[in-house]
């Protein structure tokens, strides 16, 4: 936790959204329409699942993983429109709550934007190969944060664009699998667009954080 954290945070409630299976509609429309009871329940905080185009390539299942990225400056078509997302930020707002979003910057689907245009970005296993660190993850291929710090300024600057939307913070998922500086660094951007920007860790447990670092 870092010194200037608000512990104010601690008493917050958030309350959790996968808007694909939220409602009749599973898009944003769906959970805008329920918008004042999700307040009334104490809700501080608003939290939704991946937002984003979820990956084809080695799929899982029908619809796919959310945390198999497609592109993060994007909206899932199933969801909306970006109006859309905007209208709900906008409506939340209005009842007094915050809206959180998950990032995934651990990995993006093995068909990303990000892995088209910027292959040199990604891991590759000992066979020269694109792939992940876990095995099981089959969906999705992995980052390299040693390659180029091109890479930090494109993930940081996509934070700060959905930060510059009214987004209020954002859940990071597997973060101990991403480097501690990167995180301080995107902190830092992102104070300068929202001095009270919520960021929250995923944490894993300490012995699996060791082995995949290993």
């Amino acid at each position: 936790m870092a010194k200037d954290t608000n512990l104010e945070l601690r008493k917050m409630m958030i309350y959790q959204v996968f808007p694909r299976q939220y409602s009749d509609s599973a898009d944003f429309n769906g959970v805008t329409k329920d918008l004042e009871r999700i307040k009334e329940l104490g809700t501080d905080i608003l939290y939704l699942l991946p937002i984003h185009p979820i990956g084809v390539k080695n799929r899982k299942g029908s619809l796919g993983s959310p945390y198999s990225i497609v592109n993060y400056r994007e909206i899932n078509p199933d969801y909306g429109s970006l109006e859309d997302f905007k209208e709900l930020i906008y409506k939340a707002h209005n009842l007094k709550m915050k809206v959180m979003m998950d990032v995934v910057y651990n990995h993006t689907s093995r068909d990303s934007y990000l892995l088209k245009t910027h292959p040199e970005w990604f891991y590759k296993d000992k066979n020269g190969e694109f792939n992940n660190r876990v095995g099981e993850w089959w969906d999705v291929t992995d980052f390299d944060y040693t390659k180029s710090h091109e890479l930090w300024d494109e993930l940081i600057d996509t934070l700060c664009y959905w930060a510059k939307l009214g987004v209020d913070g954002f859940r990071c998922d597997v973060a101990p699998l991403v480097p501690k500086e990167f995180w301080k660094e995107a902190r830092k951007a992102l104070k300068k667009v929202n001095p009270n920007i919520i960021l929250l860790a995923e944490t894993i447990h300490p012995g699996f954080v060791k082995w995949i670092r290993n």
